[in-house]
């Protein structure tokens, strides 16, 4: 779950209750009803129903000096809502909302929501920022709203996630004089997610309003720069359109690690029937914090655009967000609806309409589709052009007729993750041609099983490698989950082990305590003789097993082929690149410069007590890794003589010799090298035959 903040327009509602003789009549006392006091706007609309999704959200707005600003704050109270409301002289905003039976009207006074510019907000503790109804915030418009345009850069230059909803433009205001057709753009350019409604744009650019739907406007915003567009068309139903895993991958820390899951993505979702329409009101806003919800909690995009406009239909059915268990909402089939009945964009759920329709948490499992996934037998997948050479013995191990091109050394196994910066290279491709994370994000129940989806979501946590070091790698080092998610907006860290094939030496931890300054500095002059003497050498022979844990340094001895499991991200700190094909002083530090990437780097002495811990000879009675390497992912080898049963789950297998049958309805036989993915649906293995397999899953739910 990310950081979420949400800034902006935010006002207290005065409604009175209007009967039917209402009107304004000079010198006449006219009976009404009581008042009633509302907060509305963005911050207010937003922040509310994450809130009752159960999401923590910080409230930035701006409240005046009078009676109103107390009533701004009581009537925003949630207990996790923590509000930096900034104080400033003059009065809150507020909207006198008329309701005389028809079409509302509103009478708006912007009060302190004029000086409003975003520049008292902190953007080092927050992952994803919205900002809500920039219209309606003048200073924030100033000078063709260079003031807008410096807090979303400032919040890109933090790795902060951006978020951007509009509202309606009065043509009589002073927002309309803006040239939107030309601003408009160039604020979409750094905008991470943006999620108006078709109203809001032909509003700020008229000439959208001929022949515009949600669709093509969601392109459009795409085209401009925005890496999730989702576009709302009231009766006409809502689009969704993604960018490039590129895009997406500089889109701060909440969307960078849904890049591989997002990319490329549209969606359409027509609109649905609610019992009854209560209110209008807030309901754009409740449907962007739905997909906010999603996002911040990894979820994938067809999951995303159903929990927002679920929230939609709450707000207009004038019930709170759904909550992380299931809520009814009152939703009449889309069969021959009644005529009284009014229609609103919400995403039909997977299972035909009811009248009941339930709702899905963060961590609910997607429904699975109607026929399971199977195993599969995998080919070689062995991305090119890697800086350091080998290849030539996974080929040979494979039994492959073509020779492996130069600098192939390593072959991505059931990878859902592609190298970085190089999608979708890396990734495996199905038999049928279709992305395996493409498969398993159609299905994650049927992929990944129920237990793992309600505790992880719809993330494998997991990438098997073959590795043919042709040469000894630099010394590197991974980072944890907490510097990834910090700093390179990636989902996890690195943790890595290995299963090593052919003897060999590999280089783990370093002897003794160097402080960072002495690390920096080797690096900076490139000593590899004394970075690699600073490492314990540890002879490995086949069959045994290395747990690597993010931080610590590390180097593969030339001539080593392993079998490596890790968690699916391709981030790498370099410490040395004297003789590799690669430019270090560039590529070495993620990035981050080698100032903040070596903070990553564990400079403590890894003593001999915690090496042996981390290397489990072969031969040892368990046939697992080390224990501490169990909450990042398991390994197995199972020797098969005769019959084997495993568990079921999601898992990779990788065939280390012999002749092994995979239960006898799948019709694959993994030998030496051969590799297969199973799909939990699967159920338990039967493993049948003569032969060594290893077996490789996530952490256990």
């Amino acid at each position: 779950m990310r950081r979420v903040a949400v800034a902006g327009h935010v006002c207290v509602d005065l409604v009175p209750e209007l009967g039917p003789t209402a009107c304004l009549t000079p010198g006449a006392l006219i009976d009404i009803g009581p008042l009633a006091f509302r907060v509305g706007g963005c911050v207010a609309n937003t922040a509310r129903t994450l809130a009752d999704l159960g999401h923590p959200v910080t409230a930035y707005a701006t409240a005046g000096t009078d009676e109103l600003a107390g009533v701004l704050r009581t009537r925003l109270h949630h207990p996790l809502i923590d509000q930096r409301l900034t104080t400033r002289a003059g009065s809150t905003s507020y909207s006198l909302v008329l309701e005389p039976g028809a079409d509302r009207t509103f009478w708006h006074h912007v009060g302190v929501n004029s000086v409003t510019d975003g520049a008292d907000i902190p953007l080092d503790d927050i992952d994803l920022l919205h900002l809500g109804y920039p219209s309606l915030l003048p200073a924030l418009l100033r000078d063709d709203a260079a003031p807008l345009l410096d807090l979303l850069q400032r919040a890109r230059d933090a790795g902060v996630t951006t978020s951007l909803d509009l509202a309606v433009i009065d043509p009589s205001s002073a927002a309309a004089r803006i040239d939107w057709a030309a601003v408009l753009p160039r604020i979409v350019a750094h905008v991470d997610i943006i999620s108006p409604s078709v109203d809001d744009l032909a509003s700020a650019i008229p000439e959208l309003a001929d022949g515009a739907d949600a669709a093509g406007l969601a392109a459009l915003l795409s085209d401009w720069g925005a890496a999730v567009a989702v576009v709302s068309a009231g009766t006409e139903g809502v689009a969704l359109h993604t960018g490039t895993a590129e895009r997406l991958r500089r889109g701060g820390r909440a969307l960078a690690p849904l890049a591989a899951a997002w990319a490329d993505t549209v969606l359409r979702a027509p609109a649905r029937t609610v019992a009854e329409v209560r209110t209008t009101n807030g309901a754009g806003d409740a449907s962007t914090a739905g997909l906010l919800y999603a996002v911040s909690h990894g979820m994938p995009p067809r999951d995303a655009l159903r929990l927002a406009t679920m929230c939609a239909a709450a707000a207009v059915s004038g019930l709170p967000a759904p909550q992380e268990t299931t809520t009814r909402l009152e939703v009449l089939p889309s069969a021959a609806p009644p005529e009284t009945a009014t229609r609103v964009e919400v995403l039909p759920s997977a299972a035909p309409p009811e009248t009941t329709t339930r709702v899905p948490s963060a961590a609910a499992p997607a429904p699975a589709t109607d026929s399971a996934p199977m195993p599969v037998l995998l080919p070689a997948n062995q991305p090119a052009a890697r800086f350091y050479r080998g290849g030539e013995r996974i080929a040979q191990w494979r039994g492959s007729e073509t020779a492996a091109r130069s600098h192939t050394p390593e072959d991505w196994v059931a990878s859902v993750v592609a190298v970085r910066d190089s999608a979708p290279l890396g990734m495996t491709t199905l038999p049928d041609g279709g992305l395996l994370r493409d498969a398993v994000d159609a299905d994650p129940v049927g992929w990944l099983g129920p237990a793992h989806v309600a505790r992880y979501g719809p993330d494998p946590l997991l990438l098997v490698k073959i590795l043919d070091a042709g040469q000894r790698l630099p010394v590197h080092a991974h980072p944890d989950g907490d510097f990834a998610r910090r700093h390179l907006g990636a989902h996890h860290g690195k943790a890595e082990a290995w299963h090593i094939l052919t003897p060999g030496v590999v280089h783990l931890g370093l002897r003794r305590d160097v402080a960072p300054g002495e690390l920096a500095r080797l690096v900076a002059v490139q000593d590899t003789e004394s970075l690699l003497v600073l490492l314990h050498e540890v002879p490995v022979a086949p069959g045994d097993r290395v747990f690597v844990p993010p931080g610590v340094l590390h180097a593969i001895g030339e001539g080593v082929l392993l079998v490596e499991v890790q968690e699916p991200e391709d981030l790498s700190i370099l410490l040395e690149w004297r003789d590799f094909t690669l430019d270090g002083e560039k590529d070495g530090h993620l990035g981050l410069g080698f100032g903040r990437a070596l903070t990553a780097v564990d400079h403590r002495e890894l003593d001999p007590d915690r090496l042996d811990a981390l290397v489990r000879r072969a031969g040892h009675p368990e046939t697992g890794l080390p224990p501490e390497a169990a909450a990042f992912f398991r390994l197995d080898a199972l020797t098969v003589r005769g019959t084997t049963t495993t568990e079921s789950g999601f898992a990779v297998l990788v065939g280390l010799d012999g002749d092994v049958e995979v239960d006898d309805t799948t019709g694959l036989r993994l030998t030496g090298g051969s590799t297969a993915v199973v799909p939990a649906a699967h159920g338990s293995l039967r493993l049948t035959g003569a032969g060594t397999v290893l077996v490789a899953r996530p952490p256990a739910p």
